[in-house]
Order: structure tokens, then sequence, then C-alpha cells
């Protein structure tokens, strides 16, 4: 009851139980489905880990009585009896519409409950709506594939070093193999041959996927976050993800001359994920320490803990005063019409577009009211390439 308090008032979401705890900590011993009357039992498995299941029994069975234990199982129906009279029913428009959150329990240390919740989640997830486009709207029923780039990963394999776009099929069919444009680098041609489904630490093949779904494709460096994917003559273009906004920024250094080699690379894999931004003073070509920007100091914490443990390569950051940054989207000639900017930090970014830094939201005001002319912007998208 603590959680459903601490989510409704933190959120302001209410919730709906669906299914509900059997005791808790070492008495943990099952869940009851709310909506079938259901109890699903189950006892601690060997050293794996992994849960056994017991029985499946009504909750107001005798058997349910017997394999509970007495004063756990009328605990149980007190608190189920609580939770159906002070909670709202499940109304299944309402959460798609996110007007009130599913709750589930389970015990991820012992792999139970999870299977329950996946059956669920099928009845809960609705099925593939029209997607946006930077001008119209595209139908899940359109004929031909398309797929947004959503997320990058680097190093799932630490001994191959590989990396993986994760995209999602938005209309059209997969199929392994199949030839595909990307809208970002103008129409070029590129071969889905190897695209997998993930699932925790499982990995699939894929030869055929649809809408809805989301495939993990081989990344040789040819996509960003945010690209479109698509077959056919008519150019398909979803409206991107941008990147954030950072408000912290430090320069990186590698700590060890012969680690230099695995800094780089895992500086740059983790950069392609998204993981932080890099930037570099203006008139840095590549011999200075990179800047990294970040919203918070966890993503720092992340960088340097991968760069060690996935790449060997130590680190050191030295925080610079900035808190505010602007991409000035009117390009390199418009800050040079504009110069000099005071207490103004320019630097660039990866794709050498000029990025504004301030001390504060004053400084960036204050530029504002001097040089309207300057069109900023807090955020980028990965540029095309022509």
């Amino acid at each position: 009851f603590q959680i459903i308090d601490e989510i409704e008032r933190e959120f302001n979401l209410p919730c709906c139980p669906i299914v509900w705890p059997i005791g808790d900590g070492d008495r943990f011993k099952g869940v009851v489905d709310l909506e079938s009357n259901q109890v699903f039992l189950f006892k601690k498995g060997d050293r794996s880990g992994k849960a056994d299941k017991v029985a499946t029994v009504d909750l107001e069975s005798p058997e349910a009585e017997e394999l509970i234990g007495e004063e756990l199982y009328l605990q149980t129906l007190e608190d189920v009896e609580i939770v159906r009279e002070m909670t709202p029913p499940c109304d299944y428009e309402a959460i798609l519409n996110g007007e009130l959150s599913p709750l589930f329990f389970g015990s991820a240390m012992n792999n139970f409950g999870v299977e329950i919740f996946l059956q669920k989640f099928l009845t809960l997830a609705q099925p593939p709506k029209a997607t946006e486009l930077r001008e119209g709207s595209l139908e899940a029923s359109h004929g031909e594939f398309s797929a947004l780039v959503f997320k990058l990963q680097a190093n799932l394999n630490p001994k191959h070093r590989d990396c993986m776009a994760f995209a999602r099929i938005c209309s059209g069919k997969f199929e392994k193999g199949m030839k595909v444009k990307s809208s970002r680098l103008g129409g070029r041609q590129l071969t889905l041959s190897q695209a997998q489904m993930l699932f925790a630490s499982d990995r699939d093949t894929v030869d055929t996927a649809y809408p809805g779904d989301v495939i993990g494709l081989n990344n040789p460096g040819l996509f960003a976050i945010g690209d479109t994917i698509y077959t056919g003559n008519q150019l398909i273009r979803f409206p991107g993800i941008p990147s954030f906004s950072p408000e912290m920024f430090m320069y990186i250094r590698s700590a060890a001359p012969s680690q230099y080699k695995g800094f780089n690379k895992g500086l740059q894999q983790l950069l392609d994920e998204g993981t932080v931004q890099m930037l570099r003073a203006r008139n840095d070509e590549g011999g200075g320490a990179p800047i990294l920007a970040a919203v918070g100091q966890l993503q720092f914490d992340v960088v340097q803990s991968r760069l060690e443990n996935e790449y060997k390569a130590e680190s050191t950051l030295e925080p610079l005063p900035y808190t505010v940054a602007r991409w000035v989207t009117n390009g390199w000639e418009a800050v040079e019409k504009a110069e000099p900017l005071f207490n103004v930090f320019i630097a660039k970014d990866r794709w050498n577009r000029p990025v504004l830094l301030f001390n504060n939201d004053w400084g960036l005001n204050n530029l504002m009211d001097k040089h309207p002319e300057l069109e900023l912007a807090p955020w980028a998208f990965a540029p095309d390439v022509e």
C-alpha cells in the first residue's frame, strides 16, 4: 500500500493493481491475479535462484488456505478486499491514455511473476498506430517497410566490440537480407543482413518482423539516433529524436598514454550511443581534450566506469563552469558576424556545428538581447549527409 501511495503522490497517477503479492520478504509465496481470482504459488529454487511453480488455485478454495497457511491466507484475503475497495477498477482505455497505471508485483530475484506480467501485458498492449512524419502521418498498414532507429548500444559483446542499432518497425514487413534506404544518408542503400531480437541476455536471429516489433541491427557506424530507414520510391522521414540539452561540462583525458587507443575507441562508441555529447573548443582540430556535455553527474560516472571496465581505459575529468548550451542553427557565418562575443565559450559539436556555452541563463539572455540575429536552439539532431 505504501508503494501505491508513493506512486500516486509523486506522479499524480492513480494505480490499479492487477497482481497482488502474497506475503513479502522471506514470507513471499506468490501472487493473486485480481482479475481471475487465481493464486499462483511458488517455492524457492536451487542455487540458480529460479523459482519453481507449485500450484495455481482459486483464492477462495480450501487448497489455497492449505498451501498458503492460515495466517498469511487470512491476511491476503483482507489485503485483496481493501485493494478492491480502495483502488479504481482497471479501465483499459484510461491505461492506454496514460491516465491510470496498472500495478504488478513479483520477484525479480527469483524470476517469479515475470511470465504472468508478460501475459497480462499482451492484453494491455494496443496494436501499432499511425506514426507522425515530418509532414503528415504514416499508417502501420502502409505497404512499404519503414522503421525508426531510437537507440544505439555499443559493446554488447565485449569480445567482439559489436555495436547495435535498435529500430522500431512502423510499417510494412521486415525480411532478413532486405535492402533499405536511409533518409538521413540521402537515400543511401543499406542491407539488413543481421537482425536480432533481444530479451534480457538472450538473442534470437530475426527472419521476419512486423509493425510494433523492435529489432536489433548490426551497426557499422552508419546509424544515428533518430534515423529513418525505409523501402520504396517515396521518401519516408520521421521527425527524429533530438539530443538532450546539456547543463554540465567537463574535459575528459586518458589517464595513461598506453591506454589511449582503448580510450578513443570506447569514447567514440559511447558517444554514438548518446550516453553523453562531445564538444571541442572552436579551434581544436582533434589534438586537445574533448569536452563531455551532460545533464547530470551520473552520465559522467557511467562514461568513466564503462571506459575502465569495458575498454580497460582509465580517465580523468576536469569541470568547466558552464551550465547552458545553445546550438547556433544559422551556422558559423552568423557567429563570425556577431563577434566578439563576451563571456561566451565558443565550441563545436561532433559535426563541426557552432555551440555557445554560458555560465548561466543571464549570460544567454544578455546575448539574445544584443544579437537577436543569432538563431539558437537548446538541442540538435544528427545532420543529414548529402
